[in-house]
Formats: C-alpha cells, sequence, structure tokens
C-alpha cells in the first residue's frame, strides 16, 4: 500500500484576476507547478469559478487513483492506455463507503453517468492542454470521423434546444471527435433526464416548517426560498434596501440583480446622489476602517462572490435571467421578483417588521455596519452578516424539529417546491414557470418542473368533464379560489373570490 498523499487548496486573489479566488494547488506542501499551470490556462480563457473546480477535482481524482494503483513505478504503456477506463470503472464502483479506510483510501462512493461525463470532460480538457503545450503523449487519443447523413441529422435535432447558432450549423463542418476511452453504452431509457421526487420539500409540511421558527429572520428565509423560488446563496446577498416597497395586493416587493454589476442608487454622506454597481457602492461606503484589526470581516466590504472560502463570508450567485419589463415606477431600479402565492409576500411584510423592530430599532446609526438584510442571531456573532452554514445549521435543526431528517432534503428542496407548485398547483405553463424562477432556459426549468400522477389524472378528468358543461358552470370553474391552506394570521385582509 503506497503511502498517502495530501492534496490542499488555498484561494488567493489576484490583480490580473481580481473576479477569481485564484486556487495554488500543492502536494504534500509542494506546490503543484503543472497543475498552477493548466489553472491559469482556463481562468486566462474565461472558465467560471466552478467548471474550473469541476475540471480541478476529476484530474487531482485520476492523480490519486493513478498513485493508488500503481504507486511510484513508471507506467508501462499498456496501464497507460487503460488508465481512464480503469479510473472510471472505479469511479462507477466506488472505492469504499466513502470514508477512507486501510483497505481503500480513496474512499469514493459510487458515481452516477452525469458525474462520470464531468470528469471524463475535465480529463479529456487537462489532456488536450498537455498534449499541446507540452507535447505529452494522449492519455485519451482521439480519431475524428466523418459523419453520416443519420449521424448529423441526429446532431442537429439534439441542438435544437440549446444551440443559439443552430441555423449556422448545416455550414459547418459535419465532423466529430471521437475518444478511446467513453463511458460503457446503457440503453436510452437510463440516458434520458429523470425526475427525482425526493428533492421536493413536502408542500402540506411548509406552513409547520415556518410555523415552528423561534424568531421573524428565519420565518423570512423560509418564504423567500419557496415564494420566490430563491436559491440558498441568492438570499444572503440581499440588501435591507432591496426590500423596498408594498404592492397593491399588500405583499413585499423584493429587488434581485447581480452582486457584483447589478444597479445601485444611494446617497453619500454628503447627501449627494449616486449611481453606480453594487461593487462600486461596498467601496465608497462600507470600507469601515475602524474595524480593520477588531472586525476583519466588515473591513474593506466587497460583493460576497470575491470572498475566500475561509471565514464564512463567501457566497455563490450563480447568476439568473429577467422575463419581465422593468416597470415604470421611479423606486424600482435593477429588477423585481414576483411572489408564486402573495399570500407570502404579504406574511413575508410582517416577519420583516418584526424582525426589524427586534433586531434593528434602537441601535447606533450604520448598525449593523453592513447593508446585508440578514444578520446572526447569535451572542458571539450578533449582527455579522448570515453566513451559508450557519443557513444549513438553522435548516438541519429545523427538519429535526418536524421529523423530516430521514428524507435526507436540503435546502434547495424549497426551489424545487416552487417549481411543483406551479406545475401541479397553479398549473403553469412552463414559460410562465421559467419567468418565476429567472432560468435562461426551459432545459434548466423542466428539472424544477414536478408533475405528480394526481394531477395529470385530475386535469384528464376536467377535460372530459368540461366538454359538457354550460357557459355558467364554465364560469365558476374559471373562478380563482385558494390553492394552499395557509393560517389566516399570514393573509388576514386577502380574499380570494368564492364561488
Amino acid at each position: 500500500m503506497p503511502q498517502r498523499r495530501c492534496w490542499s487548496i488555498k484561494y488567493i486573489h489576484t490583480r490580473e484576476f481580481p473576479k477569481y479566488r485564484f486556487p495554488l494547488v500543492f502536494l504534500n506542501g509542494q506546490p503543484s507547478y503543472v497543475i498552477n499551470q493548466w489553472v491559469s490556462h482556463m481562468i486566462r480563457n474565461g472558465v467560471g469559478q466552478s467548471l474550473l473546480q469541476e475540471r480541478l477535482r476529476a484530474v487531482l481524482h485520476l492523480c490519486d487513483f493513478c498513485f493508488w494503483r500503481y504507486g511510484d513505478e513508471e507506467l508501462s504503456p499498456a496501464s497507460k492506455r487503460t488508465l481512464v477506463t480503469d479510473f472510471l470503472e472505479a469511479k462507477q464502483r466506488g472505492t469504499g463507503n466513502g470514508t477512507p479506510d486501510e483497505n481503500s483510501w480513496l474512499g469514493w462512493k459510487p458515481a452516477n453517468r452525469n458525474n462520470l461525463k464531468r470528469y471524463l470532460a475535465g480529463i479529456n480538457t487537462f489532456d488536450e492542454w498537455q498534449a499541446t503545450y507540452h507535447l505529452a503523449r494522449r492519455l485519451n487519443p482521439f480519431d475524428t470521423v466523418v459523419l453520416d447523413a443519420v449521424q448529423s441529422h441526429a446532431a442537429f435535432r439534439s441542438r435544437e434546444k440549446w444551440d443559439l447558432l443552430l441555423h449556422l450549423f448545416p455550414s459547418r463542418s459535419l465532423t466529430q471527435r471521437r475518444h478511446s476511452h467513453q463511458l460503457p453504452a446503457v440503453h436510452k431509457r437510463h440516458t434520458g433526464k429523470r425526475q427525482s421526487t425526493h428533492k421536493v420539500f413536502p408542500l402540506e409540511a411548509f406552513v409547520d416548517l415556518v410555523e415552528q421558527c423561534s424568531n421573524p429572520r428565519d420565518k423570512m428565509l423560509y418564504l423567500q426560498l419557496f415564494g420566490l423560488g430563491m436559491r440558498g446563496s441568492e438570499v444572503l446577498h440581499l440588501y435591507l434596501e432591496d426590500v423596498f416597497g408594498v404592492s397593491k395586493q399588500g405583499e413585499a416587493r423584493v429587488r434581485l440583480d447581480d452582486p457584483e454589476t447589478g444597479e445601485w442608487r444611494w446617497f453619500d454622506s454628503t447627501g449627494k446622489s449616486r449611481r453606480g454597481s453594487r461593487s462600486t457602492y461596498l467601496q465608497s461606503e462600507w470600507a469601515n476602517e475602524e474595524f480593520r484589526d477588531e472586525i476583519p470581516q466588515l473591513h474593506r466590504l466587497r460583493p460576497r462572490t470575491l470572498y475566500g472560502s475561509r471565514g464564512g463570508m463567501h457566497s455563490g450567485f450563480k447568476g439568473m435571467s429577467f422575463h419581465f419589463d422593468e416597470s415604470a415606477s421611479p423606486e424600482l431600479f435593477g429588477h423585481e421578483a414576483l411572489w408564486i402565492d402573495p399570500r407570502l409576500g404579504v406574511y413575508y411584510l410582517t416577519c420583516l417588521k418584526m424582525y426589524l423592530a427586534e433586531n434593528f430599532h434602537g441601535k447606533p446609526p450604520r448598525w449593523p455596519f453592513h447593508p446585508w438584510l440578514y444578520i446572526q442571531l447569535d451572542r458571539k456573532s450578533h449582527g455579522m452578516p448570515m453566513t451559508i452554514p450557519a443557513l444549513r445549521k438553522m435548516w438541519m435543526r429545523d427538519l429535526s424539529r418536524l421529523k423530516l431528517g430521514h428524507l435526507g432534503l436540503g435546502l434547495h428542496s424549497l426551489r424545487h417546491l416552487a417549481g411543483y407548485y406551479c406545475a401541479s398547483v397553479l398549473h403553469h405553463p412552463l414559460p410562465t414557470t421559467q419567468a418565476l424562477l429567472r432560468h435562461a432556459s426551459q432545459l434548466s426549468t423542466e428539472t424544477y418542473y414536478h408533475l405528480s400522477p394526481e394531477v395529470v389524472r385530475e386535469q384528464l378528468r376536467h377535460a372530459v368533464g368540461t366538454a359538457f358543461m354550460s357557459p355558467s358552470a364554465h364560469a365558476r370553474a374559471d373562478r380563482p379560489r385558494p390553492v394552499l391552506d395557509l393560517p389566516k394570521h399570514w393573509a388576514p385582509r386577502y380574499r380570494f373570490i368564492e364561488e
């Protein structure tokens, strides 16, 4: 058994790439120059942070597998030819129960097909870079083949949903790379998207999830994650002023925008109106030089996407698209999120007033010395920006209270619940759900668009029944009615049109 090798990654910020958390890779304390050169090459070519980490993980796992299997000995030509295939088989089969042990210190759980595709894509990218810049022999060589009419037509049909340059496809060279090492072929029924219903938080338990919360902050978080279909990291980017008004229905109006480049307007210390990006706003108004030594987390604030993984300040932002026209109202700049059920927005406003009364009223000027809406409530770090670990800890605690921990649900299940609510309860079409979830492509929305068999059967019965209805019965059937049984104190003045 070879000795264990320890990879470590240190994230830094550089002047050349200020928006990246630049990863420096070390092996047993020594920098890995080849890996670091490859990382620099990917960053210079515009590879995003998440894809960068995905490719880096694939190559490091391949290195661990090679060392675990062959040790320090030089690989034979036969071993080099089968290395990638052996690695994928080990990933697919697994090398343990997920924890390192004496028999296999890799400790890999079995990987599904989608993860295997990501590992293979990362290895192919590194292999191509090595062959191009270091003239190394390819671990996964390929041949260029010409597609026949059937294959080219299949490639054309597969691009219809995502290729914006589809109209140029016939003019392209109809060739394709075929690598020597590929994933094993499987039946077509195993390659399609599978909707996993266990990702969806139970709709009937959502009211209990909110009601059992001991403070209004937690209620606000759950209401936004479901009612606005937000991701867990997105809520931590909201400023206090992002809740900027009340709609005609009495729901809170919430502004969403990019945490770095999103538009922001404010009054500086001299009372002059200014306009710029959110990054400029933080740099100008929240330098907090007095906290340089005492509270370094609050010194020279910047968008939370630019912080390192340590310290808790980092919060990712996957990006979103806005499908609604901007309002002519002067109070709105940026983009506004829409509640999938207005009653949730009404109760959110009630919780916000309680939250501000408990944590913001009667405090010193500029408290809590940062612009973000959600703060820590524990004694040790009261007033500090809320972190991803604190959000996950809150979620696990509340799941235990509801005795739902055995379901293995994550915080993202509330966003899946929003998709289920739009599809199976409100019966929104896919484009409407796409707009509410702020997806750029309907392919992403399909992952959240959960239709239950009961809803499909009900729609079939309704379609057959309404064919024989009178006009007055049609009018009564089309009237809006409550679709989710909520407590009366959530939205006491909100009324649906009764039959």
